[in-house]
């Protein structure tokens, strides 16, 4: 939910290298992922997204607690960054200061704010999705696919299905817990529980042959077609059935808000990386021009140069995560969730046709009751 990627608008026409043409550029990392009152980050590589999905609308005042990379539980990463998750801990960096844990700065928040809606997006970094997503990588290199990898079985099995759902349970419930402590009561505020997009097409949808040189080095996309089908027929409902899970274990204890699952599964169809269809424009900068988006990539490439050379950087943090319109379909699908009745439990979410925009770049969407 932090909004990763929004610094981009769309992908370049060569992804070999990030200085050729890294596509269109919305801002640096201060003024789209500087969220202090200096302009810089608060919490440093967190990546807190001017356009991040949880912002659904001018009339509504919002607070980004989210942070990229961060998993159920408070942990510093070997680049010693601090990745403060849905808890009550208070972790230490490599800079040397002290950050709370998401659940602690909720507490914190809503004891002197007025909080009706907690969005929540958890899960895929406990599952380890940037490691999977770098082993596939990797598998299109030596041409194995990666779904048949150790890895693939070690993340992908009955046993890590029942932990991760405990974990994301245990964080749901510290969101409840962080709101009574700040003095609410379940029924004055609701949670909207996301589910993941798919981020790349199958492939009978992609743009690139399979085994091609090119499906990396010009599209960023480089993955065998088993791969790309293995990620959206198995991997991603297996992320979405471990959140459900949790959500449904939540629901029947007492003292927790009302509960709406937002699939996103469908959110960024048509504009997927790779995916048939869609063109990569000159690079540029700033906020682009009206009917920019419209044939564009809302998801931003994988760069093997990014990963390999500079793994701090935010260009290797940023792969395979919404761009700026990723992020405003998002956000316009929550939009739509928040105005739906508070007994509402699940509800997907598609772009609407023909595409247009309203009000701060948000895509006009149709959300379905599922």
């Amino acid at each position: 939910m932090s909004g990763e990627g929004g610094r981009w608008a769309s992908n370049g026409s060569n992804n070999a290298t990030i200085e050729s043409n890294g596509g269109w550029l919305v801002g640096t990392v201060d003024q789209v992922y500087g969220d202090s009152a200096e302009g810089t980050e608060a919490i440093p590589y967190c990546h807190r997204s001017a356009t991040a999905p949880m912002f659904t609308g001018s009339d509504v005042n919002h607070e980004n607690l989210a942070c990229s990379g961060a998993q159920t539980n408070s942990f510093v990463n070997p680049l010693g960054r601090a990745k403060p998750g849905v808890d009550f801990d208070t972790i230490t960096g490599s800079d040397g200061r002290p950050v709370p844990g998401q659940a602690s700065q909720l507490q914190k928040f809503a004891a002197t704010h007025d909080v009706g809606v907690v969005t929540l997006s958890i899960g895929g970094n406990d599952l380890g999705f940037a490691e999977i997503i770098a082993t596939c990588v990797s598998s299109w290199i030596d041409g194995t696919p990666c779904k048949d990898s150790t890895l693939i079985a070690s993340r992908v099995n009955p046993e890590v299905k029942r932990s991760l759902t405990k974990r994301v349970k245990a964080a749901i419930q510290n969101v409840n817990t962080a709101m009574s402590r700040a003095g609410y009561k379940p029924k004055d505020w609701r949670l909207l529980v996301q589910l993941g997009p798919s981020p790349i097409p199958n492939s009978n949808e992609i743009e690139y042959e399979d085994f091609s040189f090119d499906r990396q080095a010009f599209g960023g996309c480089g993955m065998l077609n088993a791969d790309l089908n293995f990620a959206n027929d198995r991997l991603l409902p297996y992320l979405d059935s471990i959140i459900d899970g949790a959500v449904q274990e939540v629901r029947k204890t007492a003292g927790s808000a009302a509960m709406t699952v937002v699939d996103m599964r469908k959110a960024l169809y048509g504009h997927r990386l790779c995916e048939k269809g869609t063109q990569r424009p000159e690079a540029g900068t700033g906020i682009p021009p009206d009917g920019f988006a419209e044939g564009v990539e809302w998801v931003r490439f994988i760069s093997i140069t990014a990963a390999k050379l500079y793994p701090e950087s935010a260009d290797a943090q940023e792969a395979m995560h919404p761009n700026y319109f990723g992020q405003r379909a998002l956000a316009s699908c929550m939009t739509l969730a928040t105005e739906t009745p508070v007994a509402t439990k699940r509800v997907g979410c598609s772009l609407g046709a023909p595409l247009s925009f309203g009000s701060q770049a948000l895509p006009k969407m149709t959300l379905q009751t599922q």
